[in-house]
């Protein structure tokens, strides 16, 4: 009988631990994987559980990218069943037999099993897309850049299926580097191998700011794909999984600065630069004490703002030169980054006589031709006229000059000092300010009656004006700044720009246009062959470098007609000086 007793009690324990282990069911999806595509675990829990399962053992295997908790209740044969389900979206870190080890839910484990992961994804029509499907490209030019020279990296995204949010990783190098996004990307269609992709290509800057071997990391794709088939829950909707792609690592060699370069200038490695001066005013002749403005300009093409120097000049004797804060910019291309700085200096003159201004000359490094070259601005005479002698210490500072020209006399000279301190007030002058003060408000009275009667009188006036000439003043001002320092730089596309943009200042005729052909034919002349000139280089594939001075000068002289209003010519803004406020 006690045999018989323990046999059962044997059986009851055996049934109770069979039932404990298969309490926890693990379902993989797919089996087997693939590297770089998504696999779902389903860890099914029946009963309750007292505490939540700890998955981290899973980290050394898997990366784990979601995770969903879902419960369930049911009635069998009148008893009430709860089950609990975790799904994992992960990915498999390397390729080959992957240990899915047990995991503890309160008092009962998951069976341990083994997954087997390939190095390529599944054919097409599982829950991995097909090999080829979706592919990322990367490279980078040039490999063998100078120290600083801008290398453009080309990202291009390759795909035939559907895909939902894709993200990319940071773009990355092991050495200390400036990177930027060059514009805000294109999507087009490419045809590879026969087959049509979906192409998008981003292009990124990047600045090598140490010579050696410089390693730009691979990027990693991280999208979600669809796979074909129905969600388990939402039968109307499209399933998807996660793939991750990723690109080639590019190995760049990053030269030193040549021994060539003189030592002690700035390191200026570019495909082009450009060195420009105004005056303002553009006199031979200047009196004593008259401030002159000298701006500088120089634009580099392929250096972003933050390598470009400070400008420094040499003072001749008896001149005060007042320095501005040197103002940076740059803008983006197909090519790279343009950089551009101007930098204003105030000039004063304190003494009559012969003055010059040395030669600059800013050295660089042509990267198109790997070879030094030099932008200067010739040596610059001024005469200054004058009475007395002005001493240069006593010169007006930058602002006052800005701010307060007419604070100097007619001839250049500095007016009278202001007294130390003020007058002692005369008892005589206390005595008659109630008299003062009425006349002061009788005045100020008279003039707002006359600024009412003059602001009625010139709003219908201003409004007619208004209605007649709606070209925009300050957009045409840009525009004339912005065609004036592009032919001066010789750089033909900003030209274009320039131009586009102060058509559209102008009549209605003239404001449609949005090529230059289209321009030239409302203006006569030099400046229409000027305009078709430029349209050829730029779309001609000239060889030759463009000249900006003969179509500013033909822009000086000129204004363009609209068709049909050759009795009206329209009113066009006044022409503004480059860096212009």
């Amino acid at each position: 009988m006690v045999t018989i007793v323990h046999a059962l009690l044997a059986l009851a324990v055996a049934l109770v631990l069979s039932v404990a282990e298969a309490a926890v069911e693990l379902e993989i999806t797919p089996d087997p994987a693939a590297l770089g595509a998504s696999v779902d675990l389903s860890f099914r829990v029946t009963g309750e559980i007292d505490q939540d399962p700890d998955f981290t053992a899973l980290d050394a295997a898997l990366e784990i990218i979601g995770r969903n908790r879902q419960s369930q209740m049911s009635w069998i044969n009148g008893k009430t069943e709860r089950s609990t389900t975790w799904i994992l979206h992960a990915l498999p870190r390397q390729a080959g037999t992957v240990e899915i080890p047990a995991i503890a839910f309160g008092q009962q484990r998951s069976t341990p099993r083994q997954l087997e992961v390939s190095r390529t994804p599944p054919a097409a029509g599982t829950d991995a897309t097909g090999d080829g499907d979706v592919m990322l490209k990367v490279e980078a030019e040039p490999l063998h850049p100078y120290v600083q020279q801008q290398v453009i990296y080309t990202l291009r995204l390759l795909h035939r299926v559907e895909l939902s949010s894709p993200r990319f990783s940071q773009l990355t190098t092991n050495a200390d580097a400036i990177i930027k996004p060059l514009g805000s990307g294109r999507q087009y269609t490419q045809e590879v191998n026969g087959r049509t992709y979906q192409a998008y290509e981003q292009k990124y800057v990047i600045c090598p700011q140490i010579s050696g071997a410089v390693r730009i990391a691979p990027l990693t794709l991280t999208t979600d794909v669809a796979t074909g088939q129905r969600s388990f829950f939402d039968p109307f909707g499209q399933s998807f999984s996660t793939r991750q792609v990723r690109s080639q690592a590019v190995d760049i060699e990053v030269k030193p600065i040549p021994a060539a370069f003189p030592a002690g200038a700035s390191w200026l490695p570019a495909k082009r630069l450009r060195l420009h001066e105004e005056w303002d005013p553009d006199v031979a002749t200047t009196d004593a004490g008259t401030p002159l403005t000298r701006t500088l300009f120089l634009w580099v093409d392929g250096l972003v703002s933050g390598h470009l120097p400070a400008l420094k000049l040499t003072t001749p004797d008896g001149v005060k030169l007042y320095p501005d804060q040197a103002q940076n910019s740059e803008q983006d291309t197909a090519t790279g980054f343009t950089a551009v700085l101007q930098q204003k200096f105030a000039v004063v003159a304190g003494q009559a006589g012969s003055v010059t201004f040395a030669a600059l000359e800013v050295p660089w490094w042509n990267t198109e031709t790997d070879q030094l070259e030099f932008a200067r601005l010739s040596a610059r005479a001024l005469t200054v006229t004058g009475g007395a002698a002005v001493a240069a210490s006593a010169a007006p500072a930058p602002a006052a000059i800005d701010r307060a020209p007419t604070a100097l006399a007619s001839d250049g000279v500095a007016g009278a000092a202001a007294p130390a301190s003020p007058p002692a007030v005369t008892t005589q002058a206390t005595e008659r300010w109630p008299t003062i003060a009425a006349l002061l408000a009788g005045g100020w009275a008279l003039t707002g009656l006359w600024w009412w009667r003059s602001q009625r009188t010139a709003a219908p006036a201003a409004r007619r004006t208004s209605a007649a000439n709606p070209a925009v003043v300050p957009r045409a001002a840009r525009a004339h700044r912005d065609l004036k320092g592009a032919c001066a730089a010789d750089d033909a596309r900003s030209a274009q720009q320039a131009l586009l943009l102060w058509a559209q200042t102008l009549p209605d005729a003239i404001a449609g246009t949005r090529s230059l052909r289209a321009l030239a034919r409302h203006c006569g002349g030099d400046l229409a062959q000027e305009l078709n000139a430029l349209e050829r280089h730029l779309y001609g594939g000239a060889s030759s470098a463009w000249q900006g001075q003969p179509l500013w000068q033909a822009f000086q002289r000129q204004q363009p007609v609209a068709a049909g209003t050759a009795s009206a010519p329209p009113v066009l803004p006044e022409m503004c000086k480059l860096g212009a406020k």
